[in-house]
Parts: C-alpha cells; sequence; structure tokens
C-alpha cells in the first residue's frame, strides 16, 4: 500500500501543531507558507485532520488550528485513518470468482482466503503504527528530549533561526 501525497503534508502540518505555542492557534497562512503547494488542498487536509479529531479548528480574527490532543496521544494510525479512510489494501476485483467460477467452492473460499489474508495484515500494520506516537516521532526527527515550542505565525523573525536556537539549547540539556 502506497499512502497518498496528503499523508506526508498532514503529518507535516501534525508537526508544526505540535511545535506551535499551545496558547496561540496556527493559521492556514502560516502553515501554507512553510508547506506550500495549493492552498485550498492544504485545507481540504487539515478539514479530514479536524474530522478525525486530531486538529481543532477555530474560525475569527485569533483563529487558527490547535491540535485536539497532546502530541503524544496521537498515533500515527490516527493519521492514516484520518488521511486515507479505513486501510483495506486488498481491493477484492472478483478475479477469483471470475476465473474460478466454473470450479466451487474454489471460486468463493479462494476469494475469502485472499480478503482474510489482507484483513490480518491491515490490522497488524495499523497495530504497528498506533504503537508510534507524533511525539515521538518529533523528539526522534529533531533529536531532542522535549518538543521544542515557537510561534510560527510571526512573520517578524527567521523561524529557522529560533527553532536551530531552540534546538541547540533542548539538545544540551539532554
Amino acid at each position: 500500500m502506497q499512502l497518498a501525497k496528503s499523508f506526508e503534508q498532514a503529518a507535516c502540518i501534525l508537526v508544526l501543531l505540535a511545535t506551535q505555542r499551545p496558547d496561540v492557534p496556527l493559521t492556514s497562512a502560516a502553515i501554507h507558507a512553510r508547506i506550500g503547494g495549493s492552498e485550498t488542498y492544504l485545507r481540504k487536509i487539515m478539514h479530514k485532520l479536524v474530522l478525525g479529531q486530531l486538529v481543532a479548528s477555530t474560525s475569527g480574527n485569533n483563529g487558527g488550528m490547535q491540535l485536539a490532543r497532546s502530541a503524544a496521544a496521537i498515533t500515527i494510525a490516527d493519521v492514516v485513518v484520518a488521511i486515507e479512510g479505513p486501510v483495506h489494501t486488498f481491493p477484492d476485483r472478483g478475479y477469483f470468482d471470475q476465473v474460478f467460477n466454473d470450479v466451487e467452492p474454489v471460486a468463493d473460499a479462494g476469494t475469502q482466503v485472499v480478503n482474510d489474508i489482507f484483513a490480518q495484515a491491515d490490522q497488524r500494520w495499523l497495530a504497528f503504527l498506533a504503537q508510534q506516537k507524533l511525539a515521538t516521532l518529533i523528539k526522534e526527527l529533531l533529536a531532542v528530549p522535549q518538543i521544542p515550542v515557537l510561534d510560527w505565525n510571526n512573520q517578524t523573525e527567521d523561524k529557522m533561526q529560533v527553532l536551530n536556537r531552540l534546538l541547540t539549547r533542548l539538545r544540551q540539556t539532554k
């Protein structure tokens, strides 16, 4: 199974939100400025994250996006399901039935056997991803003991310079 491009963008949105000051919602404009691409497409991804209850959205002048729960409580499986929907990797287009339609019970049994194998694989894959926390991913990605927090909305400061200073400080406390 190959995840859609929107999964990677959703993961980046969640990382931005996890590193955003919790008292300041992150604007969609700031998200778009960091990720690029189509603003409409990013809004669709953010909408899926809201529907998946991973992100909370606040409208208004001081509105924006925030994590709906802590990064430690969000799993990679949560993100996959929010973006991709229910995982069902075997498409079952009926070829077993077609090829073996005159050899009963092979047609029905073959389809069921293959469906069962892939259903088990899907469950195991999601179970593994359910053990992978967003917070752990961020800490490992940045090589820090805790998630750094800054205001991505602030357009007056160099974000990478601020982030690098934070990362240096956090790595020294390791």
